[in-house]
């Protein structure tokens, strides 16, 4: 069993300070954008499809699924991968779930009813908040989420590439998902196809413009 990566403890404490502040606030971004595409019912990203088919099979709010999806597989990389937990992962782990019930009570003060022209403005929102807050977590470098973390370990123990189980994690959660009754839409269509593009093209925009201009490299 491996031992846990503390070479970020290293760096700077105010660097590190900055960098948790930051992970903590793409948590509340994806948290929320999640949550909206889910109440929009335009379909959810692939992997979120998994914890929103938990959320209507067991008939759990969508936060609660998401912490009982990412605990779980918080707990197996954990067990058998250690290496690939840090204070990122824990704080995706932890409160992710609470951000998305957070976001959910948004959309329903934002009372958008069944204007289409409200619903398009909103998912374009959630979207970018979505695919923003991935990139500010990637960008950080403190802790892989636990999706990430699980296909590094079966990369490890497989030694196959780390894209072939990325690819088949996308599509387990997505099946599964779906079969336990997870909302697939046009958003899951544009998130599969469009969502690595923008989310590299936002992690390097980060780098340049956020994170040069408080001192993180």
């Amino acid at each position: 069993m491996m031992d846990f990566d503390i070479s970020i403890f290293k760096q700077p404490k105010s660097d590190l300070l900055k960098k948790v502040l930051l992970c903590f606030l793409s948590v509340v971004f994806v948290g929320v954008g999640i949550a909206l595409n889910s109440c929009l019912g335009f379909g959810t990203d692939p992997i979120s499809v998994f914890s929103d088919g938990v959320h209507n099979f067991f008939n759990i709010s969508l936060g609660n699924a998401f912490n009982v999806t990412n605990c779980t597989i918080f707990l197996v990389v954990l067990f058998f991968g250690r290496r690939y937990i840090n204070i990122g992962t824990l704080i995706h782990a932890m409160f992710l779930g609470t951000f998305v019930n957070i976001g959910a009570n948004i959309y329903l003060l934002l009372g958008i009813g069944e204007s289409f022209f409200l619903k398009i403005i909103t998912a374009t929102i959630a979207c970018l908040l979505l695919f923003f807050g991935t990139a500010l977590l990637i960008s950080v470098n403190i802790g892989l989420d636990v999706w990430t973390g699980l296909a590094m370990l079966l990369r490890d123990k497989t030694h196959k590439e780390y894209k072939f189980f990325r690819v088949a994690i996308d599509i387990f959660s997505f099946t599964a998902g779906y079969l336990m009754g997870g909302t697939v839409g046009v958003i899951t269509l544009l998130a599969a196809c469009f969502g690595g593009p923008i989310i590299q093209r936002f992690v390097g925009t980060i780098e340049k413009s956020i994170l040069a201009k408080i001192g993180l490299k």
